[in-house]
This record gives C-alpha cells, sequence and structure tokens, in this order.
C-alpha cells in the first residue's frame, strides 16, 4: 500500500532525470524512472503501484514525449506533466492537445517543479474535490459529480479529469460567465492563473467530442478577454 504519491520520471538525459528524482524524493514522493518512451511503457506496466503522476520529457530518442503520450493515453488515465526547452505556443498546444496536464519550460527550479506536481496531485484527489457529488442536469446534458460520468441525450462522454471539472463548474451556473481566472483557479489551482491556452485547448477538446455526440447547436462560447459560459438550456 502507497504511504506517499508515486511519480514516474521519464528523460533521457541522466542528469535532469537524477535531478528530478532527488528533488521529488526530498520532497516526500516515492518515485520511479525510465531513460527513454518505450522504457517507461515497460516500467509502468512491471509496477505493481501505479504511478499518481508521470513527469515526461519532450524530446527523447526512439519514442518522444508525445508519442509516449499517445501510446499512453490509450489505456491510462494518470496525469502526465511535459518537461520541455521548447516555448514556443505551438508546441506546448500539441502537448495540451495529447492530453497533457501541464508543461513546464526548462531550466526550471525545485520550487516550480513541486509546486506544479502538488497542484496537478490536488486537483486529481478526491479528498480535495470541491464540486461536490451531485447530480446536474442542463437540458439534454446531465452529469453525475460522484460517478464522474457525463451523459448527453442518455450518451455518455467520456471526460477524462480537466475536462470533467470545467464542465462541472460550467453545468452549476449555466448562462454565467465565468473569467479565465476564475476558471483556472477553480480547475487548475491559482498556480495557473495566466494560463488560458490550457482553457482553449480543453475546451476546443470538449466541443469536438459534444459534435461528435450529435450537439448540433453551440454550447460553450468564450467572450473575448474574458471568459467562457455555458448556454441554460433549462428554460
Amino acid at each position: 500500500m502507497k504511504i506517499h504519491p508515486l511519480i514516474l520520471v521519464i528523460d533521457d538525459e541522466s542528469k535532469i532525470r537524477r535531478f528530478v528524482c532527488q528533488s521529488l524524493e526530498r520532497e516526500g514522493f516515492d518515485v520511479a524512472s525510465a531513460g527513454d518512451g518505450e522504457e517507461a511503457l515497460k516500467v509502468y506496466e512491471a509496477l505493481s503501484e501505479k504511478p499518481d503522476l508521470v513527469i515526461v520529457d519532450y524530446m527523447m530518442p526512439a519514442m518522444d514525449g508525445l508519442e509516449f503520450l499517445e501510446e499512453f493515453r490509450k489505456s491510462a488515465s494518470t496525469p502526465v506533466i511535459f518537461l520541455s526547452a521548447r516555448s514556443e505556443t505551438s508546441v506546448k498546444t500539441k502537448a495540451l492537445e495529447a492530453g497533457a496536464d501541464d508543461y513546464v519550460i526548462k531550466p526550471f527550479s525545485v520550487e516550480e517543479l513541486t509546486a506544479r506536481v502538488k497542484a496537478v496531485l490536488r486537483r486529481v484527489s478526491p479528498q480535495t474535490d470541491s464540486i461536490g457529488s451531485q447530480e446536474l442536469i442542463n437540458g439534454p446534458l446531465k452529469m453525475n459529480i460522484g460517478k464522474r460520468k457525463f451523459y448527453f441525450d442518455d450518451k455518455e462522454i467520456n471526460l477524462p479529469d480537466i475536462e470533467f471539472r470545467l464542465m462541472a463548474v460550467l453545468m452549476k451556473k449555466p448562462g454565467i460567465v465565468f473569467t479565465h481566472e476564475d476558471l483556472l483557479r477553480q480547475v487548475w489551482g491559482a498556480e495557473f492563473i495566466g494560463e488560458t491556452n490550457y482553457l482553449r485547448v480543453s475546451f476546443a477538446r470538449i466541443r469536438k467530442k459534444l459534435r461528435v455526440a450529435g450537439l448540433e447547436e453551440p454550447l460553450i462560447s468564450s467572450y473575448s478577454g474574458i471568459g467562457y459560459y455555458m448556454e441554460d438550456y433549462s428554460e
């Protein structure tokens, strides 16, 4: 039985991998590691206790971070933080669209990395889920918070943690505009204020899933530079 959260660290540079592992261990985390994406998939399968979080480098030989995440997401919903020396918005967006939960740019401080790790773990921890356990209904949309289920016209739509929490915030108050800061604070944490690209990518993924499910009308709209709101279908 795990006493401390277990983190899988994946980086082909041994010095960085060792630095990250040692830093996390000093913060009280248990750590496993791998030198590339292919090795990481084998390590993940071999672990009797699955990691609570994965930290993966973007650029690696054999299987890079994006290729790893694509394969990893076929069977696991474990949160993933990307590490990368590349700061371009397009690169960061690719990682988020692939299912990354956060993106930390190298070089980074121990304090920044551990803050990001703790923020992600807080968010996915059921003990700290502040949304509640009720059922939310907005016209053809239904959400069971306790069972973490989301439906459109009784068809279940799979939403990973970030998308589920975003929809829960909007479902509680359809028709109300939530600012970027409100959404980032409630879903990601105060450490993520300013990361509006996280919102844009997540809502784009949600809209696509709803269109595939058959929702033709716009559900989530944005106020440029302000925030987002959900249409009220209850009337």
